[in-house]
């Protein structure tokens, strides 16, 4: 099926992309759009709404209709008269007949009609919609991918380190130059370091599914982003050019506005319901009874007006009004919420990309101070000042400031796009352009990941003989 597991999803991370063949964002958003069953249906219904202008136009066409007639007729005589006897036959009786109609007044048709010109409008914006939250669907399931691999990696290298201090310290405990306390506490910093790289296997196993999903396929490998890609630059325009923008050009505000439309027309459609309606009828008609009744007999056309006056229907027509009166304007309170969904979904964007911006120097920056202060923390485990728990701690410190700072990263490119879907921006060339920040022949440097421990000499005892 789809999702073969090989043994530690991770540990692609650990060998080069170019190994197999990496896929990358531009393919796995090709791959979706043709295969995702959510968004196939989300496309037909779309072409479904197209049909109601359609079917609406009709009702102000002409309309012809075609009938035939075909049966025997047999006259028995009858029994109070039976001088009539001498029309006792059977014949056949044949007609055929057209009849055609063109509406020249229909107030609730015309309405009806423009109705659903705005209702395809408002469709094809609402597609517009689901369209871009889609592209961010597959964008978010992509970079979960890397998000959890990468993490993943940082603790299986965390888990590998942290074993080799493990049997250095059992080694040195068995030399007398540690407490058994130190072998325990290095213990229990492995056997955390296990449960927490099992935890972050069965995310990317998660991630890795919801991926294939959309995609129908199982990549080993995806591009990964590269090292200079620029996420920590600062949105390009002020947050009220944004949401100025948003206000204008966001579909799902748009599809509001045109809801809002079609509503309308539908208000004055039902108020149409109080007017007549005026249509041209013609028809033609071919009578033939085998000369049985000669005065139906025959070709008969006829052209002329057909007038409908509504006088009263049971208050059908003033519920309908009420009804659409209110419909409308849960309607125009449909569009205030989306101007206001916009509004803070664009403004929360915006602070989101200037936050991620701050916090990937900031985390870059805290990725360079913890692995200073684990130098220290070394040497000073080195001289004998610092304890084996201090060292595993530095080093814990490292691992978290590096996870957070990939994750920062990848919030970064994920909220840069939200800001523009909010924003009504969000397109297939995003897409393509985020594409070129990926490398396809790109790997984790996971050797940067494992600082080695530098154990001091054994003449010279950190901690006093343990007997």
């Amino acid at each position: 099926m789809l999702m073969k597991r090989r043994f530690s999803l991770g540990c692609c991370l650990l060998l080069p992309m170019a190994a197999a063949q990496a896929m990358d964002l531009q393919q796995a958003y090709q791959d979706a759009l043709g295969y995702d069953a959510g968004w196939a249906a989300t496309r037909e219904q779309y072409a479904a709404t197209t049909e109601d202008s359609v079917q609406a136009e009709a009702a102000l066409l002409p309309q012809v209709n075609a009938s035939g007639t075909l049966s025997s007729v047999r006259m028995a005589p009858s029994e109070q008269f039976p001088a009539f006897g001498l029309y006792d036959r059977t014949y056949t009786n044949k007609l055929a007949a057209v009849q055609a109609m063109q509406p020249l007044f229909n107030g609730p048709a015309w309405a009806t009609y423009k109705s659903a010109q705005q209702a395809h409008s408002a469709a094809a914006a609402q597609f517009e919609v689901d369209h871009q939250t889609f592209m961010l669907k597959v964008t978010t399931a992509y970079f979960g991918v890397l998000r959890a691999q990468e993490n993943l990696a940082y603790e299986q290298a965390q888990e590998k380190a942290i074993g080799r201090q493990l049997e250095q310290t059992q080694k040195r405990f068995e030399v007398g130059l540690v407490a058994i306390t130190e072998v325990h506490e290095a213990q229990a910093a492995y056997d955390s370091a296990v449960a927490d790289r099992i935890s972050a296997e069965t995310d990317v196993t998660s991630a890795e599914l919801n991926l294939a999903t959309l995609t129908g396929q199982d990549h080993a490998t995806l591009a990964v982003l590269r090292t200079d890609a620029p996420v920590d630059q600062v949105p390009a325009h002020s947050e009220n050019d944004w949401s100025s923008l948003a206000q204008k050009q966001n579909p799902a505000i748009e599809a509001a506005t045109f809801q809002v439309q079609a509503a309308h027309q539908q208000t004055v459609a039902a108020r149409a319901g109080h007017l007549p309606s005026l249509a041209l009828v013609g028809s033609w008609q071919d009578a033939n009874t085998g000369g049985a009744n000669p005065f139906i007999d025959g070709r008969t056309t006829s052209v002329g007006l057909q007038l409908s006056v509504p006088l009263y229907e049971g208050g059908l027509t003033q519920s309908q009004v009420r009804q659409a009166l209110d419909k409308e304007n849960a309607a125009r309170d449909r569009l205030d919420l989306a101007r206001r969904v916009a509004l803070q979904s664009t403004r929360t964007s915006y602070l989101a990309v200037a936050t991620d911006a701050a916090r990937v120097k900031a985390r870059k920056q805290a990725v360079s101070s913890s692995a200073s202060a684990l130098v220290a923390t070394q040497a000073g485990y080195d001289v004998g000042t610092r304890d084996i728990v201090e060292v595993m701690q530095s080093q814990r410190d490292l691992y978290a400031a590096k996870s957070a700072y990939a994750n920062a990263r990848y919030d970064y490119v994920i909220d840069s796009l939200r800001l523009k879907a909010a924003a009504g921006q969000l397109r297939d060339v995003d897409i393509a352009r985020l594409n070129t920040w990926l490398d396809a022949k790109g790997r984790l440097d996971v050797d940067t990941l494992n600082p080695e421990i530098h154990q001091p000499p054994a003449t010279i005892p950190a901690l006093p003989p343990h007997h």
